[in-house]
């Protein structure tokens, strides 16, 4: 198995485990749940902060776009499940108001965001990874690994982070 390809399992054991977590979240305390997100949301993000840019060559223009290698196999119904789910767990403290946003540069009030919705964002990124490594060849995972890091560099990572510290405040502060 060559670096990448470990990289790929590597990132799809996370990816499951995030996943089960996600899932189970009915079977938890809201506090318990929380310290899990937090757990697992520093780990994804280092993991994919270190993964070598969109291929083999290193080169972040080349090829810098989602190219289908991810296949969508979680379905809409299965990802509203999991938001409700989470959004059932952490009841009033699901929405927050947030200021770093894209919407805010519109208005000049801060722009209610649920945390549900973030967790339920990054399951669905992870969900398909992981369920798209299952089925391909190690040969095919160096695409796969790609697009995940180009999906963090335009978007996930500040899903993440937005989640993150939304998730830490509610863990210290409102359990």
């Amino acid at each position: 198995m060559n670096g990448t390809s470990s990289k790929a399992v590597s990132l799809a054991g996370l990816a499951v485990e995030y996943c089960k977590a996600m899932l189970a979240c009915r079977e938890q305390e809201p506090r318990d749940f929380l310290r899990e997100v937090l757990r697992y949301l520093p780990r994804i993000y280092v993991i994919l902060m270190d993964t070598r840019p969109y291929g083999n060559d290193g080169d972040p223009d080349g090829g810098a776009d989602e190219t289908g290698a991810i296949y969508e196999t979680l379905t809409e119904e299965q990802y509203n499940e999991v938001r409700d789910a989470i959004s059932a767990v952490l009841g009033e403290n699901d929405m927050y108001l947030d200021t770093s946003v894209e919407d805010m540069r519109y208005s000049d009030t801060p722009v209610a965001v649920s945390l549900s919705e973030q967790l339920a964002d990054i399951y669905q990124q992870l969900a398909d990874f992981a369920a798209t490594v299952s089925q391909i060849s190690s040969y095919e995972m160096p695409d796969a690994v790609s697009e995940l890091k180009y999906r963090f560099d335009t978007y996930l990572s500040a899903v993440i982070c937005s989640a993150l510290r939304a998730a830490d405040y509610t863990y210290h502060h409102a359990f």
